[in-house]
C-alpha cells in the first residue's frame, strides 16, 4: 500500500489527509504543535467561498464558476492573476462544499457577499466560526480512521520535519525530529500543507527578508505560521522557482485592539463577515470614509490614508440586525473584551466623543445609500442590514 506523507494540520493538511485516504493509500499527518491541530483554519470566522452551490441554489442566488473565476482575477490584477490556480479555486470550489457538507456534516447553509466578490458565495454555517466547524470535523473523523484496525491513518503531534529526503530530483520522504530531540526518517510522497509564514518576525525571517516594510505591524497568525514549508522546500537543490510572490503578504483591514493589552503583537481578527453584514467604518469625527464591502487591499489602504491624517482610531460600528446574524461572533468578542455594547446611538456617539446628530447623519444617509434613494460616495452597491 502507498504511504503519503503529509506535512501540516491546518484545513490544507486535514483535506489532503481524507484525500489520500479515499484514495486507498495510507497516510500519516505529521503536525509540529501539540496538542490540537487546525492552523489558522480553526480562525476562520467569515466563511469559505464557492460558486454553484446548492445552497446558493436553495437560496435563488445567481451565481457561476466563471464569474468567480472574473471576480478573482480582477482582485488579483493582471501582474498576479495566473489563469490556471484561479481556474482551480473556482471550478472545484462547489464541489469543495459540497465535499465538505456531504462527507463530514459541516454546515454551509448561509452564504453571505463579502468583500471583492459581485454575488454572495461566502458560506458559513448558523452556528459557531465556520473555520472551526470544518477543521473539528475533518479532525474528529481522521482520528476516527486512525482507531480503525486497518492502521491506514496515523497523526504525529509534536513532529516537526527539519528536512525533505530525496533520491535524485525526487523527493522520497521526510527527516522530522519530536520533543525528545530524536530524528527519525518516513519514506512517502510528501504534501506539503504548512501554511503561511505571516508570525514568521525573526530578524533573518520570510517577513523580514521579502517585505521587511511589515515586521512592524502586529499579526492575526498563529505562532506556527513561520514558514516551515518554505524553509523545507527552499533547501532543496532544485528548489528554483518553487516559491512564488514571497512578497505578497496581505494586510487584512480589520483587528481587534485588546484595551487589556493594545500593544500586543497577535491580536484577534476582527471578522470581514463583521462588514459583511452591515457594520460601518468610521474616522474618529464619526464620518465613513470608504466602501466596507470593496477589497482588502483597497479597504486597507484607505485605512492607512485615515491614521496617517491623524483621523484614527477608525471603529467598526454595528447595529442591532447586524450583530444578531453574528450574534455567536459578537458574543464571543463581547467575552473577551474586544467589543462593546451600547444600548442606542447615543451611547456610541458619547463613547465616540461626536455629536450625536453627526453621527444620526452618517447613519440616516447610509440607509438612504442602501434604498436607492442616494448614491453612495463611495461607490458601494451591496448593502446588507445595518
Amino acid at each position: 500500500m502507498n504511504q503519503v506523507i503529509v506535512v501540516g494540520g491546518g484545513l490544507a493538511g486535514l483535506s489532503a489527509a481524507h484525500t489520500v485516504l479515499e484514495h486507498g493509500a495510507k497516510v500519516i499527518l505529521l503536525v509540529r504543535h501539540s496538542p490540537s491541530l487546525g492552523g489558522n483554519s480553526v480562525k476562520a470566522s467569515s466563511g469559505i467561498n464557492g460558486a454553484g452551490t446548492q445552497s446558493q441554489e436553495r437560496l435563488n442566488i445567481s451565481d457561476s464558476p466563471q464569474v468567480f473565476y472574473d471576480d478573482t482575477a480582477a482582485s488579483a490584477g493582471a501582474k498576479l492573476a495566473r489563469p490556471d490556480l484561479i481556474n482551480a479555486l473556482t471550478s472545484n470550489s462547489a464541489a469543495a462544499i459540497e465535499w465538505l457538507t456531504s462527507h463530514f456534516g459541516v454546515d454551509l447553509s448561509l452564504v453571505s457577499r463579502l468583500g471583492g466578490h459581485s454575488n454572495p458565495r461566502t458560506h458559513r454555517g448558523t452556528g459557531g466560526a465556520p473555520g472551526w466547524a470544518m477543521t473539528s470535523a475533518l479532525m474528529k473523523k481522521l482520528a476516527a480512521e486512525e482507531e480503525k484496525p486497518e492502521k491506514r491513518a496515523r497523526i504525529m503531534k509534536n513532529s516537526k520535519v527539519v528536512k525533505l529526503l530525496q533520491n535524485g530530483d525526487k523527493v522520497t520522504g521526510v527527516e522530522y525530529e519530536t520533543g525528545n530531540s530524536e530524528v527519525t526518517k518516513l519514506e512517502g510522497s510528501v504534501i506539503i500543507a504548512t501554511g503561511g509564514f505571516g508570525a514568521d518576525f525573526s530578524p533573518s525571517g520570510l517577513i523580514s527578508t521579502h517585505r521587511p516594510d511589515l515586521m512592524a505591524l502586529p499579526t492575526v497568525n498563529g505562532d506556527h505560521a513561520t514558514g516551515d514549508g518554505h524553509v523545507l522546500v527552499t533547501s532543496l537543490p532544485t528548489h528554483a522557482g518553487i516559491v512564488i510572490d514571497m512578497d505578497q503578504i496581505q494586510v487584512h483591514p480589520t483587528g481587534f485592539i485588546d484595551p487589556a493589552n493594545p500593544d500586543a503583537k497577535t491580536k484577534f481578527l476582527a471578522a470581514e463577515a463583521l462588514r459583511g453584514v452591515g457594520g460601518l467604518l468610521l474616522k474618529k469625527d464619526g464620518t465613513r470614509f470608504v466602501d466596507e464591502m470593496e477589497k482588502r487591499d483597497i479597504v486597507t489602504a484607505k485605512m492607512w490614508e485615515v491614521i496617517k491624517d491623524g483621523q484614527g482610531p477608525i471603529r467598526l460600528v454595528m447595529g442591532v440586525q447586524a450583530a444578531t446574524e453574528l450574534k455567536s461572533h459578537c458574543d464571543f468578542y463581547l467575552s473577551k473584551g474586544l467589543m462593546q455594547k451600547f444600548s442606542d446611538l447615543h451611547e456610541v456617539a458619547q463613547n465616540m466623543n461626536v455629536p450625536l446628530k453627526d453621527l444620526e447623519r452618517v447613519f440616516d444617509s447610509h440607509k438612504s445609500y442602501a434604498s436607492g434613494q442616494e448614491k453612495d460616495p463611495f461607490g458601494k452597491s451591496s448593502f446588507p442590514q445595518l
